[in-house]
């Protein structure tokens, strides 16, 4: 793993997930169940983010500087990594289109560097 480009995507994907603001809301047909739950609702502010992609937010750009600094085996940090983005992608794929739409750039150039 590559600790510049770690960087590069902790950056990437914390403003994406808390500060970037857009008008374009992509609707999810399964928007009526996840704005039931309050830690799912998409906020009202630009980026239309729920609280759940928030703190995924902080806690994946930490994951992907400290991965580099672990002295656990390759083949074991690969599954721990592909674990962790596998699951943001499949839950940001079944609760809100704009999280996958900016989580893909990150997931796409994870399994390039692999």
């Amino acid at each position: 793993m590559n600790l510049y480009l770690s960087f590069f995507l902790s950056i990437y994907i914390f403003y994406m997930f808390n500060y970037f603001q857009t008008d374009i809301y992509l609707s999810h047909p399964l928007d009526v169940y996840t704005n039931k739950v309050s830690l799912l609702t998409h906020t009202e502010k630009e980026n239309h983010i729920c609280k759940l992609g928030n703190i995924i937010g902080y806690l994946l750009p930490i994951w992907l500087i400290i991965r580099n600094f672990l002295s656990l085996s390759k083949n074991t940090l690969k599954k721990i990594n592909n674990i962790i983005l596998n699951s943001i992608l499949i839950g940001s794929l079944l609760m809100n289109m704009n999280a996958f739409v900016y989580f893909l750039p990150l997931y796409v150039i994870e399994y390039k560097n692999i």
